[in-house]
């Protein structure tokens, strides 16, 4: 479960770069559209309108001058479709080692890696933004921060496919507009190849921390991604250890990826017992397997999926309260399917509905809501600081 494409099409965190694809001969691009129609026309979610879909793009990619240009014309086709998990990621885009690094086991992928600098950016009209620095990441190391508009890599304008191919481990001059309309900040970055998986779970754990807040303390994780049960118990663990003496907690959802399993709520579930042991030496032991105190879910219109389905259940029964904007309405359940070539394609393959509630294409209001400022926040993240006060000012005195 996730995607909503309010980014560039890729839609998704890390800045990645696969292997570079080689030329693909005059006619390929023909052959390549029609295994979409075709896995469109058998494998989507709603069958009459995946048959029509396919119906109406027979032959559309005929025409395609190269890579991006197909892929362009294929995620414009798709977006027909209006549906949340279907999306066409090349190898060399962003968001392909994502697809398979969350189902490397259903694609049968013994490895996965992709060369980054360890941020999340998202395009806008005005470019292409620094949205969350990863902690440690190259990115983080070579200054960059929250707000910052990606200008030029190695002296080449930026781009989400070509940015850092074959420059892992290697010192990369690039720029950055900190400032708007000030001259470039020139840094010096240098790439590193990981699995997404295993940068997102130290993104995690890195971001805990506990906070005064109007005398109170507050404790903070970005959960950026939940699509496995790693991620769900870093939070817990977070909880029992450094969180414990915490007054309240922000769960950061934004952005990333969903995946989280309906038994995440649990953690926030009050009928959960409470227990105490006691051992030969007499001293009582206190266990609280669940969190019982206030709980700020911040979220906003890239929070998906799993992400939302937590978010719908702590919403309706109190456990929680969200502040941010409404979540990206993109609930349906999707697969990837692998192309002749080694690309992906991302299909919503089942309807979803939440304790009887559909979701897809409404999303989960919040309880607070707090404009966003990205371009240009030299670091400050407004929403985020909000969701801290707002946890705060819930602790009963």
């Amino acid at each position: 479960m996730t995607i909503r494409a309010t980014r560039w099409w890729v839609m998704t965190g890390l800045l990645l770069a696969g292997s570079v694809q080689a030329a693909t001969p005059p006619g390929s691009y023909a052959k390549l559209g029609d295994e979409v129609v075709g896995l469109v026309r058998t494998r989507f979610f709603d069958a009459a309108k995946g048959t029509a879909w396919a119906d109406a793009h027979q032959g559309y990619a005929a025409d395609a001058k190269d890579a991006e240009d197909f892929a362009r014309r294929t995620n414009a086709a798709l977006a027909e479709l209006k549906a949340s998990h279907t999306a066409y990621y090349p190898k060399q885009a962003p968001g392909h080692a994502e697809v398979s690094a969350i189902f490397q086991a259903f694609l049968q992928q013994k490895k996965v890696e992709a060369t980054g600098i360890g941020v999340d950016v998202m395009e806008t009209p005005e470019g292409f933004f620094v949205r969350h620095v990863f902690t440690d990441g190259p990115g983080a190391r070579a200054g960059l921060l929250r707000g910052d508009r990606l200008v030029t890599v190695e002296g080449q304008p930026f781009h989400p496919w070509h940015a850092f191919t074959n420059r892992a481990g290697k010192a990369t001059r690039l720029t950055v507009e900190r400032v708007k309309g000030a001259a470039p900040l020139s840094l010096t970055v240098t790439p590193h190849r990981l699995d997404p998986r295993q940068e997102w779970l130290a993104y995690q754990k890195a971001s805990s921390r506990v906070v005064e807040r109007q005398g109170h303390r507050v404790a903070y994780q970005h959960v950026y991604a939940c699509t496995g049960e790693q991620f769900q118990q870093q939070l817990e663990e977070s909880m029992q250890d450094t969180f414990a003496k915490a007054d309240a907690l922000v769960v950061d959802f934004r952005d990333g990826w969903g995946g989280c399993n309906p038994a995440f709520v649990n953690l926030f579930n009050p009928q959960v017992p409470a227990l105490v042991s006691t051992g030969r030496d007499g001293q009582a032991r206190p266990f609280a397997p669940s969190w019982r105190k206030p709980v700020v879910l911040l979220v906003n219109g890239n929070s998906r999926s799993g992400k939302e389905l937590v978010a719908s259940s702590m919403k309706r029964h109190q456990l929680a309260t969200l502040v941010g904007e409404r979540t990206a309405g993109a609930v349906l359940g999707g697969g990837p399917q692998k192309l002749s070539n080694g690309d992906l394609l991302y299909l919503a393959v089942m309807d979803v509905k939440v304790d009887g509630e559909r979701l897809e294409g409404v999303g989960v209001p919040v309880d607070v809501e707090v404009p966003d400022a990205l371009p240009y926040a030299a670091g400050v993240d407004p929403r985020k600081e909000r969701a801290l006060d707002v946890a705060a000012s819930l602790v009963k005195d």
